[in-house]
């Protein structure tokens, strides 16, 4: 039992490690690739309606994006798979007076305004991490350069 704790604390260790640098990605490219997704923005990737020289400055005004991942580490004993941990990371954002340049059928970039956001990680459907920002205004723009695609 002392060995299985011993392993089990290492395992445990190195996957807190591997999860946390899985998790490096910024959270506004998940919140843009979510906006890139919504319905209502698909009418700008029509060129013939919104030519891409065109910039369109769309305000979307109080909403929430919805994002989940599911992150996976695999854990290997001599080289050899042993189980496969998935887990999964929900992210919620809450928007006011958010405004996207559009142009050329892409997000080019978000003017933000002021959000919030929580953030929750679960393991088997048991919430392990919750952190919820308080609400914060954003000034100024944030550039996407060639930007994310709409669709």
């Amino acid at each position: 039992a002392r060995a299985a704790n011993l392993a089990w604390d290492l395992v445990k260790g190195e996957a807190e490690s591997r999860l946390r640098e899985a998790l490096k990605a910024d959270p506004l490219e998940f919140i843009v690739s979510a906006w890139s997704k919504a319905q209502e923005l698909k009418k700008y990737a029509d060129p013939a309606k919104y030519p891409p020289d065109q910039s369109v400055v769309v305000h979307l005004g109080e909403h929430r994006v919805n994002c989940t991942v599911h992150p996976e580490i695999e854990v290997l004993f001599n080289g050899a798979p042993i189980r496969t941990l998935k887990f999964t990371l929900e992210l919620v954002a809450k928007f006011k007076s958010a405004a996207l340049t559009i142009r050329g059928g892409a997000i080019r970039s978000v003017a933000p305004g002021a959000c919030s956001a929580r953030v929750a990680l679960k393991y088997s459907g048991v919430k392990l991490k919750e952190e919820e920002t308080p609400e914060v205004r954003l000034p100024g723009r944030l550039d996407l350069g060639a930007g994310v695609p709409i669709g």
